[in-house]
């Protein structure tokens, strides 16, 4: 640490001559100014020399300031904190309390806690995915660490407007949330008295309209040129019979498919992101395709799929943004529509509550809307 004593004649008062005494501190390259709310005479000021002539009251405040700095120095090491010099100048202005931590040094206990949970089934392993990118969000939007407790609404809301930029809304609203998380878990903590995170966060709505039976039927017929593309169209239609997410659909494996007394097939997985187990008949749709592929489907990336699901769209002529959720939230609805309970169809889904899906997935499709008018047309006209 490189500390020094400035005088700025551009920052002269035009009303008595007099320059503010600024601390300059340099910490691995990078360097600060601190006020000292006093002032002085830039003439009289020797840079070299760090000194004001003929002023020796202000000679021994300048001493006393740089004895602070290298105790400030000691005191932080000491207590094996972060030392930068935002750091150090937020401990310079306020002081060193006993329960300091860096933000970065929150991410790290917090996550230290979170993989005890992970381990223990508190928590899932999408749930601790989803801590470990928005920890990488906010580092990317800060740019380097900082003291907690010098975090400032202006800092969250940079980090919430970095994520606006990366991705939807609704994604880094689900992003901010985490965050919101882990600085409660510094409040409980004692490492800060207030959440810097004080406004609401507004979500878009969504629609997400799944596709028709028509549309499923017109992907599934489709011959492509291409093995890769139709392996893809696999995926996809499996995942409209099944309902199984991305994740799940990638990690299953022949383990998982369970034959009953009756000799019926079934799907019996735990869903990654809550832990519910679904229960998924095999109809023999999703047969043919675990036969194809000798029950070990294609593997690939999210984002691989979901780009290769663009081009099955356009092949065949649907509106629909295809992707890979779009397909579970197809399966749900086509149940319904065909008839399933509500129970059934969140058995299948592995959801925790039928509330989840009726709220999400209980759409009835026109031509059922229609039917179930015509049925009743008599009784009402």
């Amino acid at each position: 640490m490189t500390v020094n004593f400035v005088c700025r004649r551009c920052k002269a008062s035009a009303r008595d001559g007099l320059s503010p005494l600024e601390l300059y501190v340099i910490i691995d390259g990078k360097r600060r100014f601190i006020s000292l709310n006093r002032r002085i005479s830039e003439k009289k000021f020797n840079t070299k020399k760090q000194m004001v002539k003929g002023d020796d009251e202000t000679n021994k405040f300048i001493e006393a300031v740089r004895m602070k700095c290298y105790a400030l120095e000691t005191e932080m090491l000491k207590r094996g904190l972060l030392f930068t010099v935002d750091t150090f100048v937020y401990a310079f202005k306020y002081g060193i309390k006993a329960n300091s931590i860096s933000v970065y040094g929150l991410f790290d206990e917090f996550m230290e806690k979170q993989e005890e949970k992970k381990k223990v089934g508190l928590i899932t392993h999408a749930i601790y995915i989803k801590y470990k990118c928005t920890i990488r969000y906010s580092k990317e939007a800060l740019k380097t660490d900082k003291m907690l407790n010098a975090l400032t609404t202006s800092d969250v809301e940079g980090i919430y407007t970095y994520m606006l930029g990366k991705m939807a809304n609704n994604s880094a609203i689900c992003y901010m949330r985490k965050l919101k998380t882990m600085l409660i878990y510094a409040i409980r903590e004692g490492y800060i008295s207030t959440n810097p995170i004080n406004f609401k966060f507004h979500t878009d709505k969504v629609s997400k309209e799944p596709l028709t039976l028509e549309e499923v039927r017109r992907i599934r017929s489709k011959v492509f040129a291409s093995k890769s593309m139709e392996n893809i169209r696999d995926l996809f239609i499996f995942q409209c019979y099944t309902g199984l997410a991305f994740k799940d659909m990638s990690s299953l494996t022949q383990k998982d498919i369970k034959i009953d007394k009756d000799g019926k097939e079934w799907i019996v997985k735990e869903r990654m992101k809550t832990g519910v187990t679904a229960f998924i008949p095999v109809l023999p749709v999703v047969k043919e395709i675990l036969i194809k592929h000798q029950y070990l489907l294609p593997t690939l990336s999210n984002q691989k799929y979901n780009s290769y699901l663009k081009e099955i769209q356009e092949v065949c002529c649907i509106k629909q943004t295809l992707h890979s959720h779009l397909a579970r939230h197809t399966c749900g609805t086509l149940l319904l529509n065909a008839g399933v309970d509500m129970l059934t169809v969140s058995r299948v889904l592995g959801h925790s509550s039928t509330k989840i899906t009726e709220a999400v997935y209980a759409k009835l499709l026109p031509s059922t809307i229609m039917q179930r008018v015509e049925d009743v047309s008599e009784k009402i006209l």
